[in-house]
């Protein structure tokens, strides 16, 4: 009886061998797809020609959530304290990217606000929007003259001199996460050939480090050949809420097809796509209160704004929900802080930032044949 007993315990040591080996075997197997759905990307962005559309969206949901931004704003010559106390603000709400207009303040001014955004765990978007750079009208005089804190410290005065100066010693700075190139409004469709120019001067300047050319829905994928990352501005005009999402399903549904657009340029060119999402109140200028019919030329701008409206935390998490369930962006960026910051705003925008992936929010929206393609992994009609 004792040497039964012992056989029956071998055996069960034996099966439970068998057992762990194959749950071993498992997980290795779901953790090499998860690393599959998980793949970094480049420094540029890169995409390696693999269709975001072909991973299922049940992948997708499993996955981290892409870096998020603001466009700051401030004036570095005037008040570095406040600015530094700003990026401390961004990295409390969740945010890891700070886009930054650097031109008139010193070099040691931007080193000092580079440091100390390296310190609090914020990397830096430089924005250097300047037309000239891609044959457009200088915000000055010239390349020389609009960057003159560059141009002295290398001693040059020629545009590409300027330019690769100032690329070579922006990107040496650790906090540096890219450049904000080129933006919709001071950008026209025929000066894409220069634009590519740019940008290329730009990488030659600094391969590491991300180049983004903001561009509005009205252009549709016009500089995506540029070389650029895109940045697709996601600004629904309205005079009031866009949720619940049934009444307003027309405007839902153009939102969900631009994302889709964007992110299949994005992939056709071998670039990471990104979004600008909306963080202020449409009526800083009339012309967009005129498209929705709510404002005429007779008014002031404050008289315009006052018609139109600030979004509502659940609508800003519905429009990231919807970048995040239809394309797979590098970037979000949300503009602007200086509106952003004021009242309760800034603590329901950082709930946005910080919340979770959406599993099934998104796709639980999207109607008929949308959601179809939502759940087969692809997009447009299926």
């Amino acid at each position: 009886m004792q040497k039964s007993r012992r056989l029956s315990r071998t055996a069960a040591l034996t099966y439970l061998s068998i057992l762990v080996l194959i749950l071993a075997a498992a997980l290795m197997i779901e953790a090499r797809s998860a690393l599959a759905f998980t793949r970094p990307l480049s420094p540029q962005g890169d995409v390696h020609n693999i269709s975001q559309q072909a991973i299922p969206r049940q992948a997708q949901s499993a996955a981290a959530l892409p870096a998020e931004g603001i466009f700051a704003g401030c004036a570095l010559n005037s008040m570095l304290t406040t600015c530094e106390q700003e990026l401390t603000q961004l990295r409390a709400a969740g945010m890891q990217v700070a886009v930054m207009d650097p031109q008139g303040d010193t070099l040691t001014e931007i080193s000092a606000y580079a440091a100390y955004a390296q310190s609090v765990g914020v990397s830096i978007m430089w924005e250097i929007n300047d037309p000239g750079f891609w044959g457009g009208a200088w915000i000055g005089a010239s390349a020389a003259a609009d960057w003159s804190q560059f141009s002295a410290a290398c001693g040059c005065t020629s545009t590409p001199q300027v330019l690769q100066y100032m690329i070579q010693w922006l990107g040496a700075l650790p906090a540096t996460y890219g450049y904000y190139a080129a933006d919709d409004s001071t950008l026209t469709r025929s000066q894409l050939p220069g634009l590519t120019q740019y940008v290329a001067a730009i990488r030659a300047a600094d391969p590491n480090h991300m180049i983004m050319v903001g561009s509005s829905e009205g252009q549709g994928t016009t500089y995506y050949s540029s070389g650029a990352t895109i940045g697709n501005e996601i600004y629904p005009v309205t005079t009031s809420s866009l949720l619940p999402y049934s009444p307003n399903s027309a405007t839902w549904q153009a939102i969900q097809q631009g994302v889709q657009q964007d992110a299949r340029a994005a992939t056709q060119n071998g670039t990471a796509s990104a979004f600008i999402l909306q963080a202020f109140t449409f009526g800083d200028n009339i012309w967009d209160g005129e498209a929705v019919g709510v404002c005429t030329a007779s008014m002031s701008q404050a008289q315009c704004a006052s018609l139109l409206q600030y979004p509502s935390a659940a609508v800003q998490l519905a429009l990231r929900n919807e970048v995040l369930a239809y394309a797979h962006p590098k970037l979000i960026l949300w503009y602007t802080y200086s509106e952003a910051s004021q009242g309760n705003r800034w603590a329901a925008l950082s709930s946005v930032v910080q919340a979770p992936y959406p599993v099934s929010a998104s796709a639980a929206r999207v109607p008929g044949a949308l959601r179809r393609c939502a759940r087969r992994g692809v997009s447009g009609v299926c």
